[in-house]
């Protein structure tokens, strides 16, 4: 019996030894918030200065925050920073030195420039100086990466009940604390973060989406869909559009971008610009019966141009266009077709972004943050 026991023993403990083991994820807790730190925003917070440059969570990880207005992803809030994990790239750190001066409605771009003394950095991107303490502190604790560009110059504030020194740089605010000279406290973070928390929560994505699928197909396909942010909701409005021999110009009624008035929205092949690129911009309708001409450019044979005819360029279209291409070197001219009248899906996102389905063309224009972000698509064709 003996004998016989120690046999299943053992093949019981092979069994065990053979199990795969289950592998619990690494946290920390603090008692003082009551919250926890968990991978990949604690691997990231103990590697770079823990406890004294970050301070204690103040957050869960919010899976879906809004920032900027154009990236949505994880990010978890502490004391002095926000961490926001972006997959491929890595945890980077929150811009909350922009982002308090913005609520606080104190602009910063841009410095004056140079000021000539040998103890300080010249930052062009941004046109401001670091010096002194704050430069040394900058340069040893992380640099471009840590902090970014400064974004002020050196100030005097009252902050918690303390006054003293502070410079603003993109991600932080440094603080001098002459009392503590000759330690490494003598420059100090501050708790942007605690303060921004308090004052503006996080915005997190609702994602209110058009159920077009042309739309949210192109959405997904764009090279820019990293900068569009929230889909913050879709309309169906009346539009028209024109095309030109250089672009195109898209009609919006009914305040279709959130604007008091209709809007017009250009993209055109700028050839003053190196490469060429194809570019967008949004113009307010405020073309007006009856005080502005009817026809700007009339329908004319021109046997010199490429196409033959040239449609009357008019209203709206028109008036932009006298505005704005009128002179210079990009006129648009001549008019490849008449206004049509469409009906539009336009699909609008948190950054400003818009995507433009015309229904009866079947064409899904694209018009991302920046001026340079044009797609479009002809799904069906």
């Amino acid at each position: 019996m003996g004998v016989q026991w120690r046999r299943w023993f053992i093949v019981a403990m092979v069994i065990v030894a053979s199990m795969p083991t289950v592998a619990h994820a690494r946290e920390r807790c603090f008692v003082e918030t009551g919250f926890c730190i968990r991978e990949p925003f604690l691997r990231y917070w103990e590697a770079n200065g823990g406890l004294a440059v970050f301070g204690m969570p103040i957050s869960d990880v919010i899976p879906d925050e809004v920032v900027e207005a154009n990236w949505v992803g994880a990010t978890q809030w502490f004391e002095r920073d926000r961490l926001e994990d972006h997959g491929a790239q890595g945890i980077m750190a929150g811009r909350l030195g922009v982002a308090l001066l913005a609520q606080q409605g104190r602009p910063w771009q841009y410095g004056s420039g140079w000021p000539g003394n040998p103890d300080c950095e010249y930052f062009a991107e941004t046109r401001y100086t670091a010096c002194g303490n704050f430069l040394q502190y900058w340069r040893n604790n992380g640099g471009l990466a840590r902090f970014g560009y400064p974004i002020s110059t050196e100030l005097t504030e009252t902050i918690d009940g303390w006054t003293g020194q502070v410079q603003y740089f993109e991600r932080r605010r440094m603080e001098l604390h002459p009392e503590l000279a000759g330690t490494r406290y003598e420059v100090l973070l501050g708790r942007l973060a605690a303060h921004l928390w308090q004052s503006a929560p996080p915005t997190r994505c609702t994602p209110r989406w058009s159920d077009d699928a042309d739309i949210v197909t192109l959405a997904n396909q764009v090279a820019f869909a990293d900068r569009l942010g929230c889909a913050s909701g879709a309309v169906r409005v009346p539009a028209a559009m024109q095309t030109f021999a250089g672009g195109r110009m898209i009609w919006l009624g009914e305040r279709a971008l959130g604007a008091p008035q209709d809007r017009i929205v250009v993209s055109y092949t700028s050839t003053v610009e190196p490469g060429q690129p194809t570019v967008h911009a949004s113009y307010v309708d405020d073309w007006q019966a009856g005080v502005d001409p009817e026809i700007y450019v009339g329908s004319v044979m021109s046997p010199t141009a490429s196409i033959p005819h040239q449609y009357a360029v008019q209203r709206g279209f028109g008036k932009v266009w006298y505005r704005n291409f009128r002179r210079g070197p990009i006129s648009l001219l001549p008019a490849l077709t008449p206004e049509q009248g469409q009906t539009a899906i336009v699909q609008s996102f948190s950054s400003g972004a818009y995507i433009i389905k015309l229904e009866e063309s079947r064409l899904v224009y694209a018009f991302g943050p920046l001026r340079t972000d044009v797609a479009a698509s002809m799904p069906g064709r």
